[in-house]
């Protein structure tokens, strides 16, 4: 089975969930680590339970806000974990994959998002003249 871990500083793992239901509907499987928000918030200890309340053999699809984070660095210390899987710099469009592609094996997943440039980063500016020859997008 696949897990998922969302997590970040403040609330932007929240938010990023919120947005995969109103475009995809609710997910199975997701766990919400929303860090620094409460007074006496214990990182590690979260991270911690999480993990502990994900069977051993189940797989698990983590995502982080940014690489060099506290949050980032605390998942880390998991990567050596079978079927531990973490990726930072998230964002909608790659998460949005990820959980559009639940029956395919993660490192291929990541080989295609990475290779067919879906990771959502446009310069529009560069579009414009473009957009402008096609005026009907």
């Amino acid at each position: 089975m696949r897990h998922y871990i969302l997590a970040s500083h403040g609330t932007f793992s929240q938010g990023l969930y919120e947005a995969i239901k109103i475009i995809m509907g609710e997910q199975e499987n997701v766990h919400i680590i929303t860090a620094y928000v409460e007074d006496g918030f214990d990182l590690k200890q979260q991270i911690q339970k999480t993990i502990d309340s994900i069977p051993e053999d189940d797989e698990i699809i983590t995502c982080t806000d940014i690489f060099g984070g506290s949050v980032n660095n605390e998942m880390m210390k998991y990567i050596r974990r079978e079927n531990f899987y973490l990726l930072t710099g998230i964002n909608l469009p790659i998460l949005i994959n990820i959980f559009l592609s639940k029956d395919e094996n993660f490192d291929v997943l990541m080989e295609q998002i990475f290779s067919e440039e879906l990771q959502g980063i446009v310069y529009c500016n560069r579009k414009k003249d473009k957009s402008v020859e096609e005026e009907d997008f």
